[in-house]
């Protein structure tokens, strides 16, 4: 017998995988509706933690830029989809990292490229992210 019993064990959340984990191309975090009506607060024009948070959930989420594995992992995953019956995530991307070490320097050069155009675009696009922004 079972130390858990089913009824315990919450049923996946809308929108999520069946692990607990959303889709990494979901981005934009969950924005709550604010009332209509202003609130009339005691502190006056001083900011409240609240009100701060919201303000911080209206700025777009800025992704990192994908580093060469990524870019490679990007490029070969449907192509591993396709050769292999296996659908779940951890066992392609075990196969993609295997394929990835096998490679030779040189065919690793060329994602290296990739990634370092990637990341050069990205400091044009946003010159004053940090990676810190994101935590």
């Amino acid at each position: 017998s079972s130390r858990f019993s089913p009824h315990v064990v919450p049923p996946p959340a809308h929108g999520l995988h069946p692990s607990g984990i959303p889709h990494p191309t979901i981005v934009s975090p969950i924005v709550k509706q604010e009332p209509s009506q202003p609130s009339s607060s005691p502190a006056g024009s001083s900011k409240s933690p609240v009100a701060v948070k919201k303000e911080e959930e209206k700025k777009p989420h800025i992704k990192k830029p994908l580093n060469a594995f990524m870019l490679y992992m990007k490029e070969m995953r449907a192509k591993v989809v396709a050769e292999c019956t296996l659908k779940e995530s951890a066992a392609i991307n075990q196969i993609l990292g295997r394929r990835w070490h096998s490679l030779s320097r040189e065919e690793q050069a060329k994602y290296y490229e990739l990634a370092r155009k990637e990341r050069q675009l990205h400091s044009q696009l946003y010159p004053t992210w940090s990676a810190r922004d994101n935590y």
